[in-house]
């Protein structure tokens, strides 16, 4: 992934500006208009559904899907940011480095420095490790996304359905509880083990036709299999086209039966037409629903030379953090970042009417600005360890 390619929301600041409605007195000068002229119902990460921004019809509900769009998208930049650097410091410190070394307060500078010293310490280790991991995976809120739309629609009637997920999402990005037969892949994790007969991404506990990592002393694979696990895989298990899997987990794929509390893992299709507002009020719904999407932390598998043991140890409890908002997270937050920069510009002249949205502009942009240099740190950062350690970015590109 190009992490370049945070340009197109470089300007959003710019966008924002030409929006605000500048106070004309001072905040300590204006008490009852205090309130609206300082913005304080604007925080990012918080749900701003009962906010009233002092706009009418249409453009208060264009206005509020888009004031939700930018508190999820920079709550949601704020947590990647945290992660990578706890990821960081944690393998930095495990192996003896000095925290002293780390001078930066500014949260995207800190986990640049982070990551720096973490591969510093991991050093020519890196040489002689090899990894297998569960693809990291995200799934977007339905919930958020369905119950925001229903806002813009202004029908309290459009609530999602499990069959609305299944209509509304595309089939290969589907996934849930699976209690009949499931075709594709049964997702578990490094806590979960799953039935297996196919291709583990985690640790095969089991039979391995193929060469195994480890294995116990009676002869059963115990790590990564390359070639086909039968048994129990701790991650994800590709089922194998001849296989009969139940899978007992979240099965991604196909299930001979109806799936239970679906999943989608992009963005829903539009809903139906009674329930669809203005494209702009949708666009921030999705924005909103990529930012606050859930990414579970994949099983990986570690081994290396001889001396190597902490730097094995420290990979395995937190590389999954960094595979995770290198291959998964960080282009959610992408394609969050474009929808609320569209929505932005379709707003110029809407917030005149409202003293309140005018002056909310203001501490919007100055959270964005923020969140583009988290989001920016976070990936750069965490692509940086997966370089040195050599694992290819996703899709193999």
């Amino acid at each position: 992934m190009n992490i370049r390619l945070t340009w197109r929301i470089a300007t959003f600041p710019l966008a924002l500006a030409g929006l605000s409605v500048v106070p004309l007195m001072g905040c300590d000068k204006a008490a009852e208009l205090q309130n609206d002229l300082c913005c304080r119902d604007f925080t990012p990460g918080a749900d701003l559904a009962t906010v009233q921004w002092g706009l009418e019809g249409e453009a208060e509900l264009n206005y509020g899907a888009f004031m939700q769009s930018v508190s999820d998208f920079t709550g949601a930049a704020g947590s990647i940011v945290a992660d990578v650097t706890s990821a960081c410091q944690a393998i930095a410190l495990d192996l003896g480095e000095d925290a002293s070394r780390i001078t930066a307060t500014k949260p995207s500078e800190r986990a640049t420095q982070w990551c720096e010293l973490a591969i510093d310490a991991i050093g020519e280790a890196a040489a002689d490790l090899s990894f297998s991991f569960q693809p990291p995976s995200c799934t977007v809120d339905a919930s958020v996304q369905a119950n925001c739309e229903a806002r813009c629609s202004a029908n309290v009637e459009c609530q999602l359905t499990p069959a609305e997920i299944i209509a509304r999402c595309d089939p290969g990005q589907l996934s849930g509880r699976c209690e009949g037969t499931c075709t594709g892949s049964c997702e578990g994790s490094a806590n979960l083990a799953v039935t297996c007969e196919g291709t583990c991404h985690g640790t095969c506990e089991g039979t391995c036709d193929g060469e195994c990592s480890a294995t116990t002393a009676g002869g059963d694979c115990r790590g990564a299999c390359d070639g086909t696990c039968t048994g129990e895989c701790r991650g994800s298990c590709e089922i194998a086209a001849d296989a009969q899997v139940e899978c007992n987990a979240d099965c991604s794929g196909e299930c001979s039966l109806t799936f239970e509390a679906p999943k989608c893992k992009t963005n829903l299709k539009p809903p139906k037409a009674e329930c669809t507002g203005t494209a702009e009020c949708s666009g921030s719904c999705e924005a909103s629903a990529s930012a606050r999407a859930s990414c579970k932390e994949p099983a990986v598998t570690v081994t290396g030379g001889e001396g190597a043991e902490a730097v094995v140890a420290t990979l395995r409890a937190n590389l999954p953090r960094l595979l995770v908002a290198a291959q998964a997270r960080g282009q959610l937050l992408l394609d969050s970042a474009e929808g609320v920069v569209a929505a932005a510009g379709n707003l110029e002249g809407a917030v005149t009417g409202s003293v309140k949205a005018g002056a909310c502009i203001i501490p919007a942009s100055n959270a964005i600005t923020q969140a583009v240099e988290n989001i920016d740190a976070s990936l750069t950062a965490s692509t940086r360890v997966m370089g040195e350690l050599r694992i290819a970015p996703a899709g193999g590109e």
